[in-house]
C-alpha cells in the first residue's frame, strides 16, 4: 500500500521533538492534540462541504476542546442498524479545530492513500479497516478503539501506517520525512 503524507511542523504537538518518528508524532498528537477552534457542530458527515445525513464524501469530528480533530475523505457511510462505518477511505487529516465545512482548521498531518484506498462493504460489519481507523479517531486514538459490541481493535490508523512501513519514518522541522532505509543510505 502506497501512502503519502505531508505535515506542518508549526503544528507539532507538545511532547514531540523534531527528529522523532512518525509513530512518536502520532502518539504525541494522541496525548496532547493541536490547538484549534471548532464550530458548535463538532462533527458528522459532509457532502461537498455541507453537513449531510449518514453518508458523505467526508466524515469529520472535533473532540473535547477542539485539540483532537480529524477529517476522513472518501465515499463513506454509516449503517445505523449494525453501527458500522464502511465505504472508501482516501485521505485522513489530523489536527486541531474543525471548520463548518468539515475540514480541519489547523492541520498537523494529512495521509493520502493514493491508488490503494482503504475499502469496506456494509456486509463486512464493524470488523473492517475503514471502521477501525475512523472509530479509533472518533475515540481520540490513533491506535484504534474497542467498542461495546466486542468488535476487534485491529490497531487503527497506526496499524495501517505500520503495515505500509511508515511508522519509523523520521519527522523533521524542515518538513521532509526520512524513512529508515534512507537514513541508512545516508550514513
Amino acid at each position: 500500500m502506497a501512502i503519502s503524507y505531508s505535515y506542518d511542523a508549526n503544528e507539532f504537538p507538545l511532547g514531540f521533538s523534531s527528529g522523532g518518528t512518525l509513530e512518536s508524532l502520532l502518539q504525541a498528537y494522541q496525548d496532547t492534540g493541536v490547538p484549534g477552534e471548532h464550530p458548535t457542530n463538532t462533527g458528522g458527515f459532509y457532502t461537498n462541504g455541507v453537513s449531510s445525513g449518514l453518508s458523505g464524501d467526508t466524515y469529520a469530528i472535533s473532540l473535547g476542546d477542539g485539540s483532537f480533530s480529524f477529517s476522513a475523505v472518501g465515499n463513506l457511510s454509516y449503517n445505523f442498524s449494525s453501527h458500522s462505518l464502511y465505504g472508501t477511505l482516501q485521505q485522513v487529516t489530523l489536527g486541531g479545530g474543525l471548520n463548518a465545512n468539515g475540514t480541519v482548521s489547523s492541520p498537523l498531518i494529512t495521509f493520502d492513500f493514493g491508488n490503494t484506498p482503504l475499502t469496506a462493504t456494509a456486509a463486512e460489519g464493524r470488523d473492517n479497516a475503514v471502521h477501525d481507523v475512523i472509530w479509533g479517531l472518533m475515540n481520540g486514538s490513533v491506535e484504534g478503539a474497542t467498542d461495546s459490541a466486542g468488535t476487534p481493535n485491529d490497531g487503527g490508523l497506526l496499524a495501517v501506517l505500520e503495515a505500509a512501513g511508515l511508522t519509523d519514518d523520521i519527522i523533521t522541522a524542515a518538513g521532509s520525512s526520512l524513512s529508515e532505509s534512507e537514513l541508512l543510505l545516508a550514513a
